[in-house]
């Protein structure tokens, strides 16, 4: 499990971007993968975080036998359907798609058998109705650690860190600033904001399997709030200011020299993953960079 560490370090600004045709529009030449033209598939509204690995194939017979695989995250307009009052983000389900060169993908449109809809890879989490992720998933990243970071072997573990929201409802004006808030009816509310971060592990990179971690929505990192009893004590001796959601997570494994492996891996009090995430600050309303990190 992820420790939350002291107050964030930098501030930041995000934006999103997205398109809903794969037609070629103007000045989008060297766009390489677009949404789906199947209106009921899962990407067929918007993209976004897609994190690629390179692998070179030891086993083939061909010089310079490479593929690409490439993990998004992407939304459907059922998702955003009245009612459901999801924030307006591409985060929906993950999905995978491959390529020999980098350039020309192509998606796997069959994807997980036990995930929700089809072409899937990861999907929202409809076996625990008390889970962070059941109304929406967003890529963060995916480490495969257990080989080197450009050959892919058998008995290598695929570790998928990500975001997810519920259908729990916070108020809008939590994430607005006081010129905006008062804007806004006070009752307004969002579902799904509250981004708490999970991690998942896979044998093949398509069929993913949720790790419990130890906050009991299964995440393991969640916002620091004051009034969670499962996060006060650690959070408040750490001097951490109250954050509204923690997402879009990025995870660095802190190598270990070959010869130092075996007392490394008894070191408990050793940081052998550090993660960065996004924020927002609740007193503040800034935007920032958290870090936490792991011993597992």
């Amino acid at each position: 499990a992820f420790a939350p560490s002291k107050s964030p370090l930098f501030t930041h600004t995000t934006t999103t971007t997205s398109t809903n045709t794969q037609l070629y529009q103007q000045n989008d030449y060297n766009v390489v993968f677009r949404t789906s033209t199947e209106s009921d598939s899962f990407d067929s509204l918007k993209l976004g975080t897609a994190r690629v690995h390179r692998y070179s194939d030891p086993n083939s017979g061909l010089d310079g036998d490479t593929e690409y695989i490439m993990w998004y995250h992407a939304r459907d307009q059922s998702l955003n359907e009245a009612g459901k009052d999801l924030p307006p983000l591409s985060t929906g389900r993950i999905g995978r798609a491959t390529s020999r060169n980098g350039l020309i993908w192509e998606r796997d449109e069959v994807g997980s058998v036990d995930t929700d809809m089809t072409g899937v890879s990861m999907g929202l989490n409809t076996d625990s109705w008390w889970g962070f992720d059941t109304a929406h998933v967003g890529l963060g990243q995916v480490l495969m650690p257990m080989v080197g970071p450009a050959i892919r072997s058998e008995g290598g573990v695929y570790i998928m860190y990500y975001m997810g929201g519920s259908y729990e409802e916070t108020q809008i004006g939590l994430y607005l600033e006081d010129e905006k808030r008062a804007r806004v009816p006070e009752d307004a509310m969002i579902k799904g904001m509250k981004l708490k971060i999970g991690a998942a592990i896979s044998q093949d990179g398509v069929t993913w399997g949720r790790v419990e971690g130890d906050d009991p929505s299964g995440a393991c990192v969640v916002p620091y709030d004051a009034a969670d009893g499962n996060v006060a004590d650690v959070s408040m001796k750490a001097g951490i200011p109250e954050e509204l959601y923690c997402g879009w997570p990025e995870v660095v494994v802190n190598p270990v020299a070959e010869e130092d492996q075996k007392k490394a891996a008894k070191d408990k009090k050793r940081d052998n993953f550090f993660m960065y995430y996004s924020t927002m600050l609740k007193d503040t309303k800034e935007k920032a960079i958290g870090y936490a990190t792991s011993e597992n």
